[in-house]
């Protein structure tokens, strides 16, 4: 079999699988992952919220990702387009999706708390700072790049500049997104519906932490590549692993904390 068949059957295959993530069912162990990431009791008044957020998400995850493989390999006309943009595109539509759940199941009425919502109530320390602890990375590195710009004159740094300003975008929109989820209105109805409500909103705050964070690292990678650094430095390797599989180990654990549910903050 030639490399082209190969390659058009990898594909094929990899188009079946994201067409059966955006119509198949959920299977229920993804349901009990999720009721033991919150400690949380499904009920048949809540099972179908949290059906609808693990499709939804499932749905998006996949399409980034496929994209992520195909777009940039179609537009440099590569065969394969590497870990780093597949990478982007599953957290890129990890964060799309957690935007879209914010508007699953509402209801028509919402409820107000007596105490308001916090960051920290669904999100440990690192998570909170992880997204702005990436920024000021940033920050750091685009200096960086300029200050060694003498010894690597070959250096493009108005590249350095673009994917600098990239990644504070993406941090920017990571906070705003993050703080949409926290605000937003909760319905109003039965005490379990209401914790299966709080456990996404937790799940969402964590996804969009970690996928804001793995982002802002590919910027990093691509500052330090445009300014040559990495091509001249003695230790490109532990840059290369720190930039290409540090931040998305750290990413997948932040997504999958354990976040017990919130208690109940008084009454509506």
């Amino acid at each position: 079999m030639s490399f082209l068949a190969i390659l058009g059957l990898s594909v094929a295959v990899l188009l079946l699988m994201t067409a059966n993530a955006v119509v198949g069912t959920v299977p229920r162990r993804r349901v009990e992952e999720f009721a033991r990431l919150h400690s949380l009791r499904v009920t048949p008044a809540n099972g179908n919220q949290i059906i609808a957020y693990r499709a939804t998400t499932r749905r998006w995850r996949a399409a980034g990702f496929t994209l992520g493989v195909l777009a940039p390999a179609a537009l440099s006309r590569s065969y394969f387009s590497g870990f780093g943009w597949a990478l982007a595109g599953w957290f890129a539509g990890a964060a799309v999706a957690e935007l879209r759940v914010a508007h699953l199941d509402r209801g028509p009425r919402a409820s107000a708390s007596l105490a308001a919502r916090r960051a920290a109530d669904y999100l440990p320390l690192i998570g909170r700072w992880a997204v702005p602890g990436a920024m000021v990375l940033t920050i750091l590195s685009g200096a960086y790049c300029v200050a060694r710009h003498g010894s690597h004159p070959e250096g493009d740094l108005r590249a350095v500049a673009l994917c600098t300003v990239a990644g504070l975008g993406v941090g920017v929109v990571a906070l705003a997104a993050m703080r949409y989820v926290l605000r937003r209105p909760q319905p109003l109805a039965e005490t379990d519906r209401l914790a299966a409500d709080d456990a996404i909103r937790s799940r969402s705050l964590h996804v969009l932490a970690a996928a804001g964070m793995v982002l802002i690292g590919s910027c990093i990678g691509a500052q330090l590549d445009a300014a040559e650094i990495l091509q001249h430095n003695h230790v490109t390797g532990l840059f290369d692993v720190l930039l290409a599989v540090g931040f998305p180990i750290l990413g997948r654990i932040l997504a999958y904390w354990p976040s017990p549910a919130r208690d109940a903050a008084g009454p509506a």
